[in-house]
């Protein structure tokens, strides 16, 4: 298998399918194409595409020379868009990762619907097979598909590929090493709360804004909005930086332009907060960069790594705060102007989503919430906050504490230690869990968590037995202590 088809084996659903477990898109039928001419383009699509006949068991796949597609026939009745549902979970060792349906109206068909799983197509893969499937609808040639997902597996087998895979095992282990590993250090202000807070922003003022600070700084429009949305993030959590998963498409060499298969692969972004809004754009954009060198990576290796790093650091690496990128694909309905409540395109499962649906003519985005954290009229202060920033640095430098929403309230028991804030009645929690109630105490010397033990105590076992009980947890502003000290009579 490619890395890509077991990254996405990691984390896709065998039972009921997740909000990007199955991609979508439609295409248009010509004008008096009969359902012949349908089917023939559909057969040509999957015979020109071996992702779409490809079955993975066992570590392998398995590309089939011949199968049957059923396309299901959906007559439109209304407005009614039942028909673009995915429907049940792809089984990744027995179907092919297609679906079809062809819509008609009286009886004559005007739209192919594609659903297609995750293990085969990315989102530029699905740009790619809607063009495609447009152009054999339209009795257009197409050159041959010369790349195929078991000539990557093969590439990457190589030395060379080994060496490029190695590279992003240990960038990701380094940023797991040294930079924070927790966005999110906040009480549970609302603890009986459920679900996210959603909200959406629509503003053309913005989105000249963000062109211009890109044009005089010479970074890409991405980085100002994430720059934005992260300074702004920090502001109100109060933490020196934060970590950024972001997807990367991983399609900068030339033989996976056309690409049909799934290369894409979460990368993370470190962000640094400053008083100054363009050195974190600069910043930002040179951060992105670096992590779009080191996007694909084999998630089992990567898994070793982060569970070592995890250790020396004593926490969890969070996946707190995800963003992503889908301009050019995405069918979010924006705002006029402003904030408003509302969902995009995507349904997070992180604490914090970001989402960039558009940067041209109008900037459009949506951010959700944990709604234990936070209102949503906070939600909506973070989100207004980013327009209202952007537009205010188009005229020169700014300080980004200056918009946003205040910083939040921990109260007492939580420090700052080890990188990160601390809730310093979680570590003890956690302490007690490990080695029993009243065996060791926890302080706070400088920026370090001390545990005070028993003379007696074996203090490497003690120290193993926290990190487990720490790891095991994986709760947000709790980390296991970096020193025991044996109380002396």
């Amino acid at each position: 298998m490619t890395v890509g088809q077991r990254n996405v084996l990691e984390w896709i659903s065998p039972d009921l399918p997740g909000p990007a477990d199955i991609l979508s898109t439609m295409v248009r039928v010509p004008r008096g194409s009969t359902m012949d001419a349908v089917g023939a383009a559909l057969g040509a699509l999957i015979g020109r595409q071996e992702a779409l006949r490809t079955l993975l068991r066992d570590g392998e796949q398995f590309v089939h020379a011949s199968g049957t597609l059923v396309a299901e026939v959906i007559e439109a009745k209304g407005t009614h868009q039942g028909w673009f549902s995915p429907g049940r979970a792809f089984d990744p060792a027995a179907d092919f990762p297609i679906r079809a349906s062809v819509v008609t109206r009286s009886g004559s068909p005007f739209l192919v619907v594609l659903h297609v799983s995750h293990v085969a197509a990315d989102l530029l893969a699905m740009t790619i097979l809607r063009a495609e499937l447009a152009a054999l609808l339209a009795n257009r040639s197409l050159p041959p598909a010369a790349y195929h997902p078991a000539d990557r597996a093969t590439y990457e087998l190589t030395p060379a590929g080994q060496r490029r895979l190695e590279g992003s095992v240990r960038y990701w282990a380094r940023q797991v090493a040294e930079k924070p590993l927790c966005a999110l250090g906040l009480p549970f202000r609302f603890p009986d709360a459920r679900g996210h807070h959603h909200v959406l922003l629509g503003s053309g003022p913005a989105a000249e804004a963000v062109a211009h600070i890109a044009a005089n700084t010479g970074v890409r429009p991405l980085a100002v909005v994430m720059a934005a949305f992260a300074a702004l993030l920090t502001n109100w959590t109060g933490a020196p930086g934060c970590q950024l998963n972001c997807l990367c498409n991983n399609r900068f060499s030339p033989e996976l332009r056309d690409y049909v298969g799934t290369v894409a692969q979460e990368t993370i972004i470190p962000f640094t907060a400053s008083p100054s809004f363009l050195r974190s754009v600069s910043q930002t954009d040179a951060a992105a960069l670096a992590a779009y060198k080191y996007g694909r990576y084999d998630p089992v290796r990567l898994s070793e790594a982060k569970g070592e790093a995890e250790r020396a650091r004593g926490m969890r690496c969070h996946r707190d705060v995800v963003v992503n990128n889908t301009t050019g694909h995405s069918r979010a309905i924006l705002p006029r102007a402003g904030v408003e409540p509302g969902i995009g395109d995507h349904v997070f499962d992180a604490p914090v989503g970001f989402d960039v649906y558009r940067l041209e003519g109008k900037l459009g985005c949506g951010l959700s919430l944990d709604a234990r954290l936070a209102t949503a009229g906070e939600t909506a202060g973070i989100l207004g906050g980013v327009e209202r920033l952007i537009i205010a640095a188009a005229d020169g430098d700014v300080d980004p504490a200056d918009f946003g929403i205040p910083p939040a309230e921990r109260g007492p028991g939580w420090v700052c230690a080890r990188s990160c804030w601390v809730d310093l009645a979680g570590v003890q929690a956690a302490v007690d869990l490990a080695l029993g109630l009243g065996v060791a105490r926890i302080e706070v010397v400088g920026d370090e968590l001390i545990a005070q033990v028993g003379r007696d105590t074996d203090v490497a076992a003690a120290a193993k037995a926290v990190v487990d009980a720490v790891l095991r947890e994986g709760r947000h502003g709790v980390v296991a202590p970096s020193d025991y000290v044996r109380a002396v009579d």
